[in-house]
C-alpha cells in the first residue's frame, strides 16, 4: 500500500514539477554559494569565481593550527604593519590582511563582548595585552554569565558552557562552512514550503477527484489506508529533504572544499553558548531544517484532512516560515513568545549568536535545543489527529 501511495504522489505532474523545481533551486543556490566569497591576489585583483573559496583557504593555510598568544601576537604585528605599508590598498589586503582576517575577527570578538565590531581595537593592543589574551577571554566569559544569567542556576549553566570552550583555539579557514550555513537555511525554507504543498495533496486529492467515497468504502479505507497515507507523507518529506540538501551540499563542498570543519564556532562568535565546530554547526542547521520540513508536512496534512482542500493547507508553511518572523518583529512586546516560534528552526544562524536560555525548575535549556524538542514532539503528537480527522469523514 505504501508503494502505491508513493507512486500516486510522485506520478502527479504538479508534484514532479515541484520536486524538479526544488532540485533546480539547489543547483542555483549552489551557484550563488560557490561564487559568494571574494579573493584578492597579491596584485590586488579581486575575484569571486567558483575557485575563490579554495584560493582563500590556501591563502590562509599558513595560519592553520593552535592560536597561542605568540601566534596572536604575530597577527597583531602583521595587522599593524599592513597599515603602514606604502602600497595599493587591495594589494595590502591580499597579501597581509586577508590571510589573517578570520583571526582578526576572533580577537575583536573576544575583546568586545558587548560592543559593535570595532577594528580600532587591534591598534590599541599592546604586547602585554596579547600575552594575557586568554585570561581576558575567561574574565569576559564570567561577565557574560553574570549578565545573561538571571538566576544562580542560569549563571552556573552559562559558566559550565563557557568552560567547555577549548583554549587555545584551533584554527583552519572555515569560509566554505560559513557560506553554506547561510544558503542551507534559505534553501530549507523553500523545501518546507514544497514539502507542505505536496503532503497536503495526499489527503486533499481524494476529495478533489471525488474518489473519497470509493476510498472509504474499501476494507481498510478508515484504518490501514489512512495510516499508509500518513506514512507516505513522512517518507516523502524525508526523501525530498534529503535529496535537496544532499545535492546542495555535494555541489558546494565539492567545489569549495571542507576546510574548517573542525574549527570551533567561537572563532566567529566568541561568546556563543553553542560549543561546536563548524561541521557540527552545519549539521545542526540541517537537522533544524528537517524538523521544519516535517512540521510543515504534518500541519499541512492535518489541515487538508480536516478541510478536505489543499488551498488553505499549502499556505501554512509559508505563514510559519515567511510571514511569522515579520509578525514577531511587529509585536516586539511578546519577545519571549516569538523566541520560541518555528521560524527559529530556519534561522539558526541568528539564534546561535545570542546566549538565550530558559529555566524550568532547576533545569536550564538553550533556545535551539528547546525549540527542536518542542516541534519534534509537536509533529509526532499531531499524527494521531491526522488519522482521526480523516477516518471520521462521513461518519455521523
Amino acid at each position: 500500500m505504501l508503494k502505491l501511495e508513493l507512486k500516486r504522489i510522485f506520478s502527479k505532474k504538479i508534484n514532479v514539477f515541484a520536486i524538479g523545481l526544488a532540485l533546480i533551486l539547489a543547483v542555483i543556490f549552489s551557484g550563488f554559494a560557490v561564487t559568494s566569497n571574494r579573493y584578492v591576489d597579491e596584485n590586488g585583483n579581486a575575484s569571486t569565481g567558483i575557485m575563490a573559496t579554495r584560493k582563500l583557504t590556501d591563502n590562509r593555510r599558513a595560519w592553520k593550527g593552535t592560536l597561542t598568544e605568540d601566534e596572536l601576537g604575530k597577527v597583531i604585528e602583521q595587522n599593524k604593519n599592513a597599515v603602514t605599508q606604502p602600497s595599493k590598498e587591495n594589494a595590502i589586503y591580499g597579501t597581509t590582511l586577508q590571510p589573517i582576517d578570520d583571526i582578526r575577527s576572533f580577537i575583536i570578538s573576544v575583546l568586545t563582548p558587548d560592543s559593535e565590531y570595532d577594528e580600532s581595537v587591534l591598534n590599541q593592543i599592546t604586547e602585554e595585552n596579547i600575552q594575557e589574551f586568554y585570561d581576558t577571554y575567561h574574565k569576559n566569559m564570567e561577565k557574560m554569565a553574570e549578565e545573561y544569567g538571571k538566576t544562580s542556576v542560569q549563571k552556573k549553566y552559562l559558566e559550565k558552557k563557557y568552560n567547555e570552550i577549548k583554549l587555545p583555539v584551533e584554527y583552519e579557514s572555515y569560509s566554505s562552512w560559513d557560506t553554506m550555513i547561510m544558503y542551507v537555511e534559505t534553501y530549507s525554507i523553500i523545501l518546507a514550503i514544497i514539502v507542505g504543498f505536496i503532503c497536503a495533496g495526499i489527503f486533499a486529492d481524494d476529495f478533489q477527484t471525488k474518489a473519497d467515497a470509493v476510498f472509504f468504502s474499501t476494507k481498510y479505507g478508515r484504518t490501514k489506508a489512512v495510516k499508509t497515507k500518513i506514512l507516505a507523507g513522512v517518507v516523502t518529506t524525508v526523501m525530498i529533504y534529503c535529496m535537496g540538501i544532499t545535492l546542495l551540499s555535494v555541489i558546494c563542498f565539492g567545489i569549495m572544499g571542507t576546510s574548517g570543519m573542525n574549527t570551533p564556532y567561537q572563532m566567529y562568535q566568541a561568546y556563543s553558548i553553542y560549543i561546536m565546530s563548524y561541521g557540527q554547526y552545519y549539521l545542526l542547521t540541517v537537522v533544524c531544517g528537517f524538523i521544519a520540513s516535517m512540521l510543515a508536512a504534518v500541519v499541512s496534512m492535518l489541515i487538508a484532512a480536516k478541510m478536505h482542500t489543499i488551498s488553505v493547507a499549502v499556505c501554512i508553511p509559508f505563514f510559519l516560515y515567511c510571514l511569522l518572523p515579520f509578525i514577531g518583529r511587529a509585536l516586539s512586546g511578546y519577545t519571549t513568545l516569538f523566541n520560541l516560534i518555528p521560524t527559529i528552526l530556519t534561522n539558526v544562524q541568528a539564534s546561535v549568536k545570542v546566549p538565550l536560555i530558559y529555566q524550568i525548575g532547576n533545569c536550564v535549556f538553550r533556545q535551539i535545543p528547546l525549540v527542536m524538542v518542542m516541534y519534534t514532539v509537536m509533529a509526532i503528537a499531531l499524527l494521531p489527529f491526522i488519522y482521526k480527522s480523516f477516518r471520521r469523514y462521513g461518519n455521523k
